[in-house]
């Protein structure tokens, strides 16, 4: 009975993002409430100015900063008081430097993965595609990005997310499932908490892979600093490279090197948390350390 009921508890980080959510967009109402409505003499909102707030980017921002620096406090508690979180783990013992440059390897060849499954699910779907340029431009994410909505779109959000499905949701859920099960369910919820089909899609993948590194890796720290940098390269650097002349040539280059960043990082990823394994081993069994082992799961 216990594993069903922390199987099922694997759905309440989700929802409780979901709520907090909609509570943020509720407060920023009732703040263009004060503003508003008194100048116009009006009682409430009509369907324009709706329309209006919910299609302005600095609106839209402000519910944004609002609901992650909500969750990342929730969230963070959760983790670490119920979910064997630890925030300050002993670096030596915890990361190794390989896992970290694995990391900045893997970020272009997965950012050039999801671009060609984005690729081929619009060329089936051409609608999604729309609909989902559409929603960036609304979320105020495309190419003229302002300052408010990078720092959530590559700080506060991959935190935040972390947190609800790499931190709680997965923790909760390998309770109840061996890992590739947890993974498996907290990627497909990481896919349906983008709430459109092509970004939930390649969230579903990248899900995967967090997962991967959190569990291998042993740390969330891991699976933040990717999804920071992934984030950072789809905000930053993604646009630039979309105003390189597409040729024949570029087009084998990126290939090869998506294959290339993927084999490599993934391997040497492994590599590095293989050493980083050994170089613990050998500081716990030191007669002159008295320290125990900490990991900041």
């Amino acid at each position: 009975m216990k594993k069903i009921g922390y199987f099922f508890s694997g759905f309440l980080p989700i929802l409780t993002t979901t709520a907090a959510q909609i509570l943020a967009s509720f407060f920023m109402f009732g703040i263009a409430a004060l503003f508003l409505c008194p100048a116009s003499q009006s009682t409430g909102f009509d369907a324009d100015t709706i329309e209006t707030l919910l299609t302005n980017t600095e609106f839209n921002a402000c519910i944004m900063l609002i609901y992650t620096v909500t969750c990342i406090v929730f969230m963070g508690i959760w983790y670490y008081r119920s979910c064997g979180g630890n925030y300050l783990p002993k670096p030596s013992l915890t990361f190794h430097p390989l896992q970290f440059l694995s990391i900045i390897l893997l970020i272009p060849g997965m950012q050039f993965f999801s671009g060609y499954l984005t690729s081929a699910v619009s060329l089936l779907f051409p609608n999604w595609l729309s609909q989902y340029e559409k929603l960036m431009e609304t979320a105020g994410l495309d190419s003229d990005i302002g300052l408010f909505m990078f720092i959530y779109a590559v700080i506060l959000g991959p935190v935040c997310e972390e947190l609800v499905f790499r931190g709680v949701t997965m923790r909760l859920v390998r309770r109840a499932l061996p890992f590739w099960a947890a993974n498996l369910m907290q990627a497909v919820l990481f896919g349906i908490f983008h709430m459109n089909w092509i970004q939930g899609i390649y969230a579903f993948v990248l899900g995967l892979v967090l997962g991967w590194i959190c569990e291998k890796g042993g740390s969330i720290y891991f699976s933040m600093f990717f999804h920071i940098l992934f984030n950072f390269w789809g905000t930053i650097i993604g646009p630039l490279l979309n105003n390189l002349k597409e040729t024949d040539l570029l087009g084998i280059i990126i290939f090869l090197f998506t294959i290339v960043s993927l084999v490599l990082g993934f391997s040497l990823f492994r590599l590095g948390t293989k050493w980083r394994d050994q170089k613990a081993a050998r500081l716990m069994a030191a007669p002159d350390h008295d320290d125990h082992f900490e990991a900041a799961e």
